[in-house]
């Protein structure tokens, strides 16, 4: 809750410092989630308590140079103190060069922390630099590392094996689109949080049920299994790279027809980190098809023992499955 009420302070602050106190409070109330009972989580608390302290020093340093006296200001320019805070947000946020430490933390946390960091973490630091009033040049070297962040996301997928250093991956690759929509639509940044984090729920749950960790757990077709983990699980993934017609397509849609008429260029790398991920994501299934894969649990078992939970992720992937064409037509609609 504390760490809610931080992200919620962050749209009511009417001031910089302000902001600040909220980030800072969303900050500190995600670390005793981020630190469970494994040593694991308590290293990748120990690790965002680092780096998000870092970068709340930058931005607190830029802040403080924004309000002193015009002698001191003169010794560094208005246009150093916008870098120092862009570069504040950007090692909060893990885009690069700064997202060396998103995929250590994630690949230690919980499930519930993975979601936590992808979605709730980033709404904030989003909403604070779309509202900034910063330098031309400066808007656009942030979204040349927002584009850069997305193709490092797509090919670090490319090595990874387990299945949460995988998801900090396609949160990264996701970075790109959510900032460039940040910056240019706040309203359908909005939208398209509420739909991703629809769909990352629905994948997390899944994983979390059938208590599974490595891609190499991935049932083979001629197991029963393997068709669930694929109508379940598998579907998410595909559908977060933004295939036709799942329900992940409206948040391409969405980013195309936000950025086309702004920065078209980046669209042509936005498009080949996802190809990338979707190849990614479509060789596993080819894997699973084949029957390489392994089959270590019961999925049905999984599902009937979590009675509760079974009609929660049974409608959020129909709505996956279903809801495509609609979010489509929905998502052209608001922008039109």
């Amino acid at each position: 809750m504390v760490s809610l009420l931080g992200t919620m302070f962050v749209f009511l602050s009417s001031g910089l410092f302000g902001m600040w106190i909220s980030l800072e409070l969303g900050f500190f109330g995600f670390l005793p989630i981020l630190n469970g009972k494994a040593a694991s989580e308590n290293e990748a608390a120990v690790k965002y308590f680092v780096i998000q302290s870092v970068g709340s020093g930058l931005i607190l340093v830029s802040f403080l140079l924004f309000s002193s006296s015009p002698g001191f200001i003169s010794y560094l320019s208005e246009e150093m103190a916008d870098i120092i805070m862009i570069g504040g947000f950007m090692v909060k946020l893990g885009v690069f060069p700064f997202h060396f430490w998103f995929p250590s933390v994630m690949s230690m946390a919980s499930w519930f922390s993975c979601f936590w960091l992808s979605v709730v973490q980033k709404v904030g630091p989003f909403w604070g630099i779309s509202g900034l009033g910063v330098s031309c040049w400066l808007v656009d070297s942030f979204i040349i590392f927002l584009v850069i962040t997305s193709l490092v996301g797509a090919l670090g997928g490319l090595a990874q094996v387990q299945f949460r250093p995988l998801l900090a991956y396609s949160s990264l690759g996701q970075t790109g689109w959510m900032g460039l929509i940040a910056l240019l639509s706040v309203d359908l940044f909005f939208f398209y949080m509420i739909l991703y984090t629809i769909l990352l729920v629905g994948l997390l749950l899944t994983l979390h049920i059938i208590n599974s960790y490595s891609v190499v757990n991935i049932p083979g077709w001629s197991f029963c299994n393997g068709l669930m983990f694929w109508v379940f699980c598998g579907g998410f993934f595909i559908s977060l790279s933004g295939l036709p017609p799942l329900a992940g397509s409206a948040l391409k849609l969405m980013g195309i027809l936000v950025v086309i008429g702004s920065y078209p260029v980046t669209l042509v790398f936005l498009i080949l980190s996802s190809m990338i991920s979707l190849y990614y994501y479509l060789s596993m299934f080819i894997t699973s098809v084949s029957c390489l894969g392994s089959s270590n649990y019961g999925l049905n078992t999984s599902f009937l023992d979590s009675k509760g939970l079974m009609l929660l992720i049974s409608s959020m992937m129909v709505l996956n499955w279903v809801g495509g064409l609609p979010l489509f037509i929905m998502c052209g609609g608001f922008i039109l």
